[in-house]
This record gives structure tokens, sequence and C-alpha cells, in this order.
């Protein structure tokens, strides 16, 4: 947009002023320029005269010499003296600014500001989708929120359209304006292993993660180093990554992970994979944390540094989506988008689903769902096992998004080869393949570590095992017909069968019923795995490595949770089991609240497993509870609760409750459902503890609900809570970390 200059006259645009010739000064693009075809050179600068004058294409570059690498690919350098690759369109040297005065890259992450969330509904059966458990009984029960207020929707910003098409030159240097955020990459490394420290990561761990922060460090340095003009120097090295960008990445079995990374760097899914992670442990890192409140010059508030992070790992993933490659870092990056958005949106947001089918399709693409001695002799001994992790977070990804929101798998076991990761750590995985195959010594026949240590490889191992009987749930689940679900739960076939390929057991071996087929897997587990809950009620678990027990025997314990849900939800088959397998749930829960709380070690990270697994738990013993206490007023409940077991019940509900408020805080995407779940809880152990005292109306409710989010509901009835949790729309963390 045209501005008066000094004298009042408005100012022209650029090829306008060039030339010399007279401007009508229309915004976005002047009478002239459009009629002479340039419409993509016209903007108005809102200081033309501080612009820098253009290099002479003569002069000797003061840039030290480029490295090369296999293929030819540009690590860092330039040539010195060798004239740089010509970028045709608006002056490289100066950012691409719209006639709002925003650059390219200020837009994009303005697009991320306030998004509006487009929440998928829940799929035909929603195994686990969480809103369903208020659904089923809606009708007959109500419970008036006093208080309540309705839900905002945040409203959607309106973003200025790009006034100029898109072409190759706005992209370098939309690319040189990314780049220009590489000088606080030392910074970003400090907020990364912040979060690493507490959590650490599925796939990259420290030794991985500080090699690629160097390596862009260096890149960075390289390119602006004695350098007169630094946007010329990054819309060069950016021109540059767009080229690297579009060649295949060629490794050799003696590579070690210095040399790669410094290969894979100047690509642009690697700078998006960086920007990601950063996005991802911006979530996990406190606000009054020294990172920010001390080391942090830039004065950015995490909440636009997320902004930023998010917007520009999206931007990467387009240009990587635009040259139509497919990479390791490729994959990489596009997991961890996952997380992210799943961080910012909720799993159940339509950009997580259709980001899993774009992981899907690079999985099957790149071949990582086969495996072989051939395809591994080829690679280094790292990159092998970072793709056999990759592809267990991939494949667990998958389950867990298609059993929140009730949809088919994208990623089948029957079709791909998931070998169990190796249990050895990030810096015995960098090691040369010579010393890393020596290392095998040091497992067990299995694969398992033998120190008994709950390792990121003992998680993976976990994770990928219950993620196989994951996919029998789900089609167990989502089967159009139900004649068959009491035979398909007390046998199972390729469930079985792709662990005894794992584990390379007696193909002959009986089939048994499915529950009983997860616990024999269970069991198979090292000895330093196993869980006893008579144990545990004893106080014989108090060390920090007995977590690894529970994390296995919780994991295990709500695959059975599951099944026997479907056999309630779809046949209405109701057992003792399922009250079993969620009183098993919460109480392991609440044990490994208590043992890490007495290690020191944080419970922060204990979120999602108090959200997804504890309170549909909670909601069946619930359910229970209120379906007991109406049953006194009207008719007997053929199976009522003992004395004990219900005294129990109610202990642990109230000690899980206090836990799921104070941990979930209001900042946290789940915070309203939890609070929402939380309070009904308390609603029905009041009325059941006290039936003849009133409610006190509270002063200010705890969260801004909506009026008619439980109309027609009455505790007098007997609530299912499942049918709510099956419509929820989730706003927590996914199944894994990957940062």
């Amino acid at each position: 947009m045209a501005t008066p200059r000094r004298n009042g006259q408005l100012s022209s645009c650029e090829p306008c002023r060039k030339s010399k010739l007279r401007c009508d000064h229309k915004a976005p693009i002047c009478g002239r320029c459009l009629g002479h075809d340039q419409a993509e050179r016209c903007f108005y600068h809102p200081a033309p005269l501080s612009q820098p004058r253009a290099r002479d294409s003569r002069a000797i570059s003061r840039r030290p010499k480029r490295q090369q690498r296999r293929d030819n690919q540009l690590v860092f350098r330039l040539d010195q003296g060798t004239p740089r690759t010509a970028i045709p369109g608006p002056q490289p040297g100066l950012p691409l600014v719209t006639d709002e005065g925003s650059t390219l890259c200020d837009q994009h992450i303005a697009r991320w500001t306030a998004k509006e969330k487009r929440t998928l509904p829940p799929g035909l059966l929603g195994l686990v989708s969480p809103k369903d458990i208020f659904s089923e009984y809606e009708s007959t029960l109500c419970v008036e929120e006093p208080g309540s207020l309705p839900v905002t929707t945040v409203p959607a910003t309106t973003v200025p359209a790009t006034v100029y098409p898109p072409s190759d030159s706005n992209q370098v240097l939309l690319g040189a304006q990314i780049l220009s955020h590489l000088q606080k990459i030392r910074w970003f490394y400090e907020i990364i292993e912040l979060k690493n420290k507490i959590s650490p990561g599925w796939v990259l761990g420290f030794p991985l993660i500080r090699a690629l922060c160097d390596s862009m460090e260096k890149m960075y340095d390289c390119a602006v180093c004695n350098s007169q003009n630094t946007h010329a120097s990054l819309a060069t090295l950016s021109h540059q990554i767009f080229v690297n960008t579009s060649k295949d990445i060629q490794t050799y079995p003696t590579m070690n992970f210095y040399e790669y990374f410094d290969l894979v760097t100047p690509r642009w899914e690697t700078i998006g994979l960086v920007f990601a992670l950063l996005g991802a442990s911006l979530f996990h890192t406190p606000d009054d944390d020294p990172v920010f409140t001390h080391r942090n010059p830039w004065k950015l508030e995490k909440s636009q540094l997320r902004n930023v992070a998010t917007a520009i790992s999206d931007i990467c993933c387009q240009f990587c989506n635009s040259a139509g490659i497919t990479s390791d870092p490729f994959c990489w990056l596009t997991t961890q988008q996952i997380v992210l958005l799943s961080l910012m949106f909720g799993e159940s947001d339509y950009r997580v689903w259709q980001k899993l089918g774009d992981l899907s399709t690079i999985v099957y693409a790149f071949d990582l769902h086969q495996s072989g001695e051939d395809i591994e002799e080829n690679l280094p001994f790292f990159l092998v096992e970072v793709r056999k992790r990759v592809m267990v977070c991939a494949y667990a990804i998958d389950k867990e998004l298609a059993t929140s929101l009730g949809r088919p798998p994208r990623i089948c076991s029957r079709y791909c080869s998931i070998p169990l990761p190796l249990d050895i750590s990030y810096e015995n995985m960098v090691l040369p393949r010579s010393e890393g195959e020596k290392l095998l010594q040091n497992l067990d026949a299995n694969g398992w570590n033998n120190e008994g240590s709950l390792t990121v490889g003992v998680r993976l191992r976990v994770v990928l095992l219950t993620s196989l009987l994951r996919e029998s749930i789900l089609e167990l689940s989502l089967s159009p017909s139900t004649q068959h679900i009491p035979t398909r739960v007390e046998f199972v076939s390729h469930y079985r069968l792709h662990v005894m390929l794992i584990y390379k057991t007696d193909s002959k071996k009986p089939h048994r019923e499915l529950i009983q087929e997860s616990r024999q897997t269970q069991q198979d587990l090292p000895s330093f795995m196993h869980w006893s809950p008579e144990k545990a009620a004893a106080g014989a678990y108090s060390f920090p490595r007995d977590e690894g027990r529970a994390f296995a025997h919780i994991e295990f314990t709500y695959q059975e949770f599951l099944l026997r849900r479907i056999l309630l939800k779809r046949l209405g088959i109701n057992s003792q089991g399922l009250i079993q397998s969620s009183l098993e749930i919460i109480t392991t829960l609440l044990d490994i609240i208590v043992m890490r709380t007495r290690s020191g070690h944080s419970v922060a990270n204990m979120l999602w497993d108090l959200c997804y697994m504890g309170l549909p738990a909670a909601g069946i013993l619930t359910s229970k509870l209120l379906s007991d206490h109406s049953s006194q007023i009207s008719n007997p409940s053929p199976t009522p609760l003992s004395a004990n077991v219900r005294s129990i019940i109610i202990q642990k509900l109230n000690i899980f409750v206090s836990h799921l408020n104070s941990l979930v805080r209001p900042h946290d995407g789940n915070y309203e459902i939890s609070q929402q779940g939380t309070r009904f809880i308390r609603r029905v152990l009041d009325q059941i503890l006290s039936p003849q005292c009133p409610q006190p109306t509270p002063l200010t409710p705890d969260i801004d609900l909506s009026t008619n989010w439980l109309d027609g509901c009455d505790l007098d009835g007997n609530f299912d809570f499942m049918a709510w949790f099956d419509n929820i729309h989730w706003k927590q963390d996914p199944l894994l970390n990957f940062t």
C-alpha cells in the first residue's frame, strides 16, 4: 500500500520508481505493472532509500570454500570466487513484503496464532472416543450444572492473502526468512534438551539431537560468516537447500552419525524437524523456567515461539511435498508433526488425522514396513535402529488414533514386517556397526536388557506388543457384523502368529482366547517386567525401576479393558471382568504416582495415562456404584458389589479424582474434559455417601461448561460414562512422545 512521503505525495512502487515512470499508486498492484505483466515484482517499499546497495557481481566473495559430500550435495559453504546462482524476482537482499507490511513468513505464523479447530465427528462405533460415555443415557438422566457457562470457541483470524502468486523466487525468499530464525538455534537446543531431561525422546535421543543442532548451527554460521548482506547470503543458502532437498540421501555402512547429520542438515525436512521438536518441547517447558526468563534476549513469549515453530515446520513440510521426496528425516518430521498438532489441537482435529494419512503413505513409499538383512547391511548401524523405532512409533500412533476416533487403522501388521527394536541406549546406538553388534551379547535371547531397567527400548517393545493386540481389538470393534464377536474374543489367529514370528516360537502351539493371549504375552516378558497386584498392595514395589513393571501391567490391562468393553457395547454382555480391569487400572495408576512421588520424580507426564486410561476406567466404576445405588431404591441388581469392594472403589476414586484435579492444569488441552468427569464423579460419590444432603451450589464454576452438557441426565438412573467418553474430542498428547 502506497504511503505518503515527506512532501505529501504518495510513494511509487519499486518497478516504477527504479524505471522513473509515473505510478498510479494503486494497491496491491499498480496499473502500470499489471499492463506490463510485472505483477510479481510490484510492491511498495516503506523506506526505499534505506535499501542496501546490490553488490558487484564481479567482486570476489569472502566466503570460505564449500565442502562436498556424496552426490555433490552442498553442506555448508560456497565456492570462493564462484558467482552466486541468480534468483529471479525481487532482490534477495529484501524481505518479501506485502501491502500490509508483513513478510510471507509472518503470514504463515499468523495462521497458527488463533486457529479455529475443525473437529472430526466420532466414528461409527467409536471404541473409546470419549464423548460417547454419556450419550447412551442422557435421555434418562438429568443433572443440573449450576453456574455453567457456554463453551466459547476461538474465532478464526482473518489472514490477508499473499500479494504475490507462488513462484520459485518467492519460495526461495520465504526459505531465507525461515533460515533467519536459526540464529537462535543454540537457544532452541536448550529448550529441546530441557524437555528430554523430563521425558526422553523415543526416536532421537541426546547424541542424535545434539549432532543435529550442532550441524544446523555450523550451517547457519558458515552462511552468514563475514557477510555484508545477511539476507542475500541466506537467500543463496535457501536456493541450495531446495536443490539438496530434491536429491536422494546417499549413505554407506561405515558412515557415523556426525557425517550423516552434516549430510542431511541442508534439507528442508531436517530444518522442519528441528522446529517441530522445538514446538512439542514447549508444551513441556514451564513458563517461569530460566531458559525463558534469563536466557531469552529476544524477549519471546512461549506461546509466540510455539506458533513460530509450528508454522515453520508446516512450511518446510510443504516444501518437501512440492519436491515429491521421501527420506528418513522427512519421516521423522511427519511423525513429530503428528505429536505437535495433537498437542495444539487435540487428537480429534482433522489435521492430525490427515497427517496420519501422510505418515502411512511415507511408511509404505519409503519401505519402512519392510526389513531384511539385505537392506540393513547397506545402512549405518544407528540408522537401522532408528528406522525400527520410527516404524514402531508410526504403527502405535496409527492404532492409538484409530482407537480414539473409532476408525479403521491405516497401517496393518499383516502387510508389514515390524521387528522389535534392540533394547540399547542411544549412546550405544551411535557406535560403529562392529561395536554395536557386540552389544547384542549383553541382551537376553529375546533382545531385552539384563539390568532390569525401564529404558526407552523397553517401552517401545511393550508398546509394539500391545499395539499388535490393539489391531485385533479394532477389528472386533469396527467389524460390521457382531455374530462372531464372542468366538473371536475367545480365538485369535493373526495376533498370535505375529508374536510367534517376533519371538520365533513354535507355530503349532494351540491358540487361546484373545484375553488369554494378552495375559500370556505379558507373562512372556522378562522377569523384571512382571507385576503382582498382591505384592503391590503389600508395598513390595517401591523402587524407581519397579515403574517398568507397572508400565507393562497397565498397558496389557487396558487391552483387556477394551475387550470387555466391546462385549458390553456391541452385545450388551456385562462381565465382572470389566469391573476388575477398571479397578486394576485405577489401582496401578495410583501405585505409579506413589512410586514417583517417593523417588522425587515428576508425575507431570502421566496426564495421558490419567485421562485416556484412568478416566474411562473411573467412569465404569462410577457407573457401577450409581447402578447399585439406584437398584437399592427400585429393583435389586443381580450382581451387586460386595461391601468390601464397594468401599475400596470409593476410596480409590476419591484419591484418583484428587490427583486428576491437581495434575491437569488449566492450560492443558484436556482440562475441560477432565474437569467434567471429575465433577460428575464427585457428584455421584456425594449422592451415594450422603443421599439426603442437598448439593451446595458453588459460588463460581471451576470451568466454562456448556449449559446443556448434561441435559436430560438424572443421577437416579444407570449412567454409562463410556457413552460420554466415546464422543469427547480430546486435546491431549497421543500415546508417544517422539522428541
